[in-house]
């Protein structure tokens, strides 16, 4: 029996150590009006992800909408590319490691807080 069990737990091990690793980057909105942000670690495999579903939690996700005027990447690699394409499948704007910080609403002479329901981000390095 416990050469069995030695057996079953080596191929355990063999199948985990084997998935695939998706690296991830991290991304923090903010509502530059009120001072809320959420952060969130985005996989970084170029799959779109919903900006509700990944913030919707955080404090920029108050009353079930995400609502946010900046974006910017904390944590990421120095070939990181972070698209955010808003409701319209339109590009608002992209983050790399020489382009941090993102202006969401396309004036950098206000801090315009929006609506990202339907907005999504796609990340890879």
């Amino acid at each position: 029996m416990k050469p069995i069990a030695a057996l079953v737990i080596s191929l355990l091990a063999a199948s985990i150590s084997a998935s695939p690793v998706i690296p991830t980057v991290t991304v923090a909105f903010a509502n530059d009006q009120s001072g809320a942000q959420g952060s969130a670690a985005v996989p970084a495999d170029g799959s779109q992800q919903s900006i509700s579903s990944l913030y919707g939690s955080t404090p920029i996700g108050a009353s079930g909408a995400v609502v946010a005027s900046s974006a910017q990447l904390t944590s990421f690699q120095a070939n990181t590319n972070c698209v955010v394409t808003n409701s319209k499948s339109a590009v608002v704007g992209t983050l790399t490691a020489d382009h941090t910080y993102l202006d969401l609403d396309g004036n950098p002479a206000a801090a315009v807080p929006l609506n990202l329901g339907g907005w999504t981000i796609s990340c890879t390095v």
